[in-house]
This record gives structure tokens, C-alpha cells and sequence, in this order.
């Protein structure tokens, strides 16, 4: 970007897209859970939710190991203060001293916590790392919370998931357990076998490098066109795919023989 972009360049973009969304005009509870840098969407829903519909009830609920490592604290304590609404609740795994006041809880967040905040009948949005997710989707599966009403957003390879939303890799010919993949634009024809992961992942491990950067279907980064054969997604890509393109981040084969533009 420093060393090509300059003042006056144009730069093809797509606009946001994925099904990591919070409806600001529902009027049903919205959960924010998140530990790390997974604060970071839930402020940006937090922010819409209290300029277009500061009457929809929030629970703002982050977990963070100590001070030094909680990102926008001010920023949503200022927020709180604008919509009276919004509920934060913040849990220090090891609190400092110097943390006193600034947290609510010792502990890691988890179902239990969230149980005693607030009732299940509320939508519940996501965002951390995947054991802290699955940990949180497996309590909120137990407590009864429907699966249309908790979203998640991973950041990463995608999050192995077991529910009837995200069933396990399908495909349309029956499951391919060998397959000739031929990467044209790399000049390689290799023999993926089941068990070699995504396409993505069997490239990398031959030494083939393309595009990529969300790896969960959501981005586009890895779209490249498709020459010959099907691909079976291991789940519903949320980017928008051109004609004649595959996203290879999430999908393996799903015919005997793949002819790429890689």
C-alpha cells in the first residue's frame, strides 16, 4: 500500500458483507459477549444500537485478563452514559490493584455469568476466541437459547461448530475421498485425499501461496475461477462469489477432478 498507492489512486473495494449483523430496529435484548479483540465489532453494534435505537435493551459483557489488556473501556463507559439502556459488565480474569473499579467480576466469562445477568430470551452475539465461543454456545444450547437467535463471529481459520445451522462438510455428488486437483496458474497437478483439509489448506501445504485473508468464507480474498469440476463448501460462504468462481478457504473437492486458476 506505501509503496503503490498514492493521493488520486483508485481502489476497487467491495462493501461490507457477512451475517455477523445486529437488527438495530429489534427491540428484543441484545447480549454482546466478547473476550480480546473480539470487543471490537461489539462496540461498532453497541454505537448503532444507542444513536438509531437507544430504547433496545444492551448487555455489554467482555472479558479481558487485566487493564492492560481491555481496549476501549473509556470509550464504552462514555458511551454508557449516553444511553441509559446499556448494561457493561467487565470480568478480569487477574485484576491488579490498580484495576479496582474498573471491573465487576473475577473470572472468566461463560454461560453461568450470563445466566445471572440476564434471561434467555434475548438474541446473543459473539465474538472472542474459539474455545471461549464453543465454551459459550454449548451453555447457551444447554440453557435452551435457540440456534436462530445466537450469532458468533470468529476471527481466523472458521470455527468448527456442531449445530443444525453449520452441519459438517456436504456435498452435492457424494463425498469426494480423493480428488485430482490441478492448479493451473501454479502449473502443479496434485492428489488431494480426505483428511488434507480445505483447498486452501492442501495449497499451503504444497507450497502454492494464493490470496487469502479471513479464511471462513467472508472476505473473497480466495476467490478465484473454476475450470472444470465442483467444489463442496464445509459451510454457507457469506461473501458474494462471481460466476464461474469458487471460494477456497471453505471448500474441498466435490467432483473427481478441480481445475483451478491458481
Amino acid at each position: 500500500m506505501h509503496d503503490r498507492i498514492q493521493e488520486g489512486a483508485v481502489i476497487p473495494a467491495k462493501p461490507p458483507n457477512g451475517k455477523f449483523v445486529l437488527d438495530v430496529n429489534k427491540s428484543i435484548p441484545a447480549v454482546l459477549i466478547s473476550n480480546g479483540v473480539g470487543i471490537t465489532p461489539m462496540l461498532s453494534m453497541a454505537k448503532a444500537c444507542t444513536r438509531l435505537n437507544p430504547n433496545r435493551p444492551i448487555w455489554f459483557v467482555h472479558g479481558a485478563r487485566d487493564g492492560r489488556f481491555h481496549a476501549f473501556r473509556d470509550e464504552v463507559k462514555a458511551m454508557q452514559q449516553q444511553n441509559p439502556n446499556l448494561q457493561i459488565h467487565y470480568r478480569y480474569s487477574r485484576p491488579r490493584a490498580e484495576d479496582e473499579g474498573h471491573y465487576h467480576s473475577v473470572g472468566y466469562v461463560d454461560a453461568s455469568l450470563i445466566k445471572e445477568l440476564v434471561g434467555p430470551e434475548a438474541e446473543f452475539f459473539m465474538c472472542g476466541s474459539p474455545p471461549f465461543m464453543q465454551s459459550l454456545m454449548a451453555g447457551l444450547k444447554e440453557w435452551g437459547v435457540p440456534d436462530e437467535r445466537v450469532f458468533f463471529e470468529s476471527f481466523g481459520k472458521p470455527m468448527n461448530v456442531s449445530s443444525e445451522k453449520q452441519p459438517a462438510a456436504e456435498v452435492t455428488n457424494g463425498k469426494v475421498k480423493q480428488a485430482e486437483i490441478v492448479f493451473a496458474d501454479s502449473g502443479k497437478t496434485l492428489t488431494w485425499r480426505e483428511g488434507d483439509g480445505s483447498i486452501l489448506e492442501f495449497a499451503e501445504a504444497n507450497n502454492i501461496n494464493p490470496p487469502y485473508s479471513c479464511r471462513a468464507g467472508i472476505c473473497g480474498t480466495c476467490m478465484c475461477q473454476i475450470k472444470e469440476g465442483e467444489v463442496a463448501y464445509q459451510e454457507t460462504p457469506t461473501a458474494a462469489i462471481d460466476k464461474g468462481s469458487v471460494l477456497i478457504c471453505i471448500s474441498q473437492p466435490g467432483t473427481s477432478r478441480v481445475v483451478l486458476d491458481v
